[in-house]
């Protein structure tokens, strides 16, 4: 499995060659990780990453938008940023998302998740306290 990166590199061989690798786009793998995480109870919403510097540069679209996928030669870190459900126990929501993620995405496209990092950005009040 080759990250997009190495495609550059496989565009450069000769016509005639036959190139036996798979290419997963990043937004393949993002997808991947908001699907597994909006199954998790507990989990309100998957959200938009914020702004920063690389998204100034580069247009993220798709799941790219809610998921950062980076990735070196051998492993991805993704990020997700979700919002939690009210009551529900931020700590073990997290867990659970991280854990079902890098299970999905390991097991769907066979690339090593070394870190899932999850940023709960709201909490989904429901109903007014009195």
């Amino acid at each position: 499995i080759i990250t997009e990166k190495e495609v550059v590199a496989m565009e450069k061989q000769p016509a005639n060659s036959v190139a036996s690798q798979l290419v997963i786009s990043d937004d393949v793998i993002a997808s991947v990780a908001m699907n597994a995480a909006k199954d998790i109870n507990g989990v309100g919403k998957i959200v938009q990453r914020p702004k920063d510097i690389r998204s100034v540069v580069e247009i993220f679209e798709g799941a790219l938008k809610y998921v950062e996928v980076s990735s070196n030669e051998k492993t991805y870190t993704l990020k997700i940023h979700i919002t939690i459900k009210d009551g529900e126990k931020i700590p073990v929501v997290a867990a659970e998302v991280q854990k079902a993620v890098k299970n999905a995405v390991q097991g769907m496209t066979g690339c090593v998740v070394s870190k899932v990092n999850v940023c709960v950005a709201d909490v989904e009040i429901t109903e007014k306290r009195t």
